[in-house]
């Protein structure tokens, strides 16, 4: 009998430790934490993403007169919660929202804001939406019940303002530039300086996680440029799409230094005679010890054997 009660409690045991390597593996929902809000200078305000996968760093820069959001999250419901939350800072100020690119988890939260709130876009933004919006929406909603429930009856908002290369908005005391970057991350990528805090909201395009080429036109020369038009900024701190924000150019310089490695190894293997897949697996041999994400460094070598002569 003291055998058999051994043997149900080492089960119980293993069952909980089981739940728990579950419960752990189990990422936490893609929800808006408004309780994160913190204020990164004068101006500007950001909601962290505290490291969850499918939710955005949002931004709320506040003038005078009007206040700017960046970003909304995944789904009319986190759309709402950014809402409240600039509401709450600017007051009856006018309202515009800009989104770096037009990812759902970035994009698909305007629909909870009032008509009056004015959406701005890039033309290459648009594009982007009318070639890969519907599919990609889909393919978001389908990875789990949660996201299909954020997502349900989603839709792009129509811009308001658009957009070919910069766009100035004052605020108030506060100027403010978006800036349409070209095909990095997304064609449609845009990044957003505000001037006098010398806070650069970078997209996708500097962060602390490896680039991801995501779409067809992504292209790595052109993203290297970028960096360096972001550079020439000089910004005190750049509020990434994820992750934790950095200092200075210290996200800049990190994505120099790995897109000009995957590039200069990528034109040595095709000139060797090596296919694209012999230098996807020569490459990834090489560099997965430093830059793990498989996918993404084998994205990158991809747009590297492209452009490579």
């Amino acid at each position: 009998m003291r055998k058999l009660f051994g043997a149900i409690a080492a089960a119980i045991v293993l069952a909980s430790l089981a739940t728990h390597e579950v419960a752990a593996q189990t990422p936490p929902p893609p929800l808006i934490k408004p309780e994160g809000l913190r204020q990164v200078s004068a101006h500007v305000q950001i909601i962290p993403d505290n490291s969850v996968q499918m939710v955005p760093n949002v931004g709320i820069i506040v003038g005078e007169q009007a206040v700017l959001v960046v970003d909304t999250g995944l789904g009319p419901p986190n759309g709402a919660t950014v809402l409240n939350v600039a509401q709450k800072l600017g007051g009856s100020r006018a309202l515009y929202l800009v989104i770096t690119h037009f990812h759902p988890e970035h994009d698909l939260g305007a629909q909870a804001f009032p008509a009056t709130a004015k959406l701005i876009r890039s033309i290459d933004q648009q594009k982007d939406i009318a070639e890969f919006g519907l599919e990609t929406a889909k393919n978001f909603a389908s990875r789990s019940a949660i996201n299909t429930e954020l997502l349900k009856g989603a839709e792009y908002r129509k811009a308001d303002i658009t957009f070919e290369k910069d766009y100035e908005l004052d605020l108030g005391g506060v100027k403010v530039r978006l800036s349409a970057m070209g095909p990095n991350h997304t064609r449609g990528d845009i990044a957003i300086w505000v001037e006098p805090d010398r806070i650069l909201f970078a997209g996708d395009l500097a962060m602390k996680a490896q680039p991801a080429f995501a779409t067809p036109n992504s292209n790595l020369r052109q993203w290297l440029a970028s960096l360096d038009r972001l550079e020439a900024l000089k910004p005190a701190l750049i509020v990434p799409s994820h992750g934790p924000t950095g200092d200075e150019t210290a996200f800049i310089t990190g994505y120099r230094a790995y897109l000009t490695e995957v590039r200069d190894r990528t034109a040595a293997e095709k000139r060797a005679g090596r296919n694209v897949d012999q230098a996807v697996e020569a490459i990834t041999a090489a560099l997965v010890a430093r830059f793990p994400d498989r996918a993404r460094l084998a994205g990158a070598i991809k747009a590297a054997y492209a452009e490579a002569p």
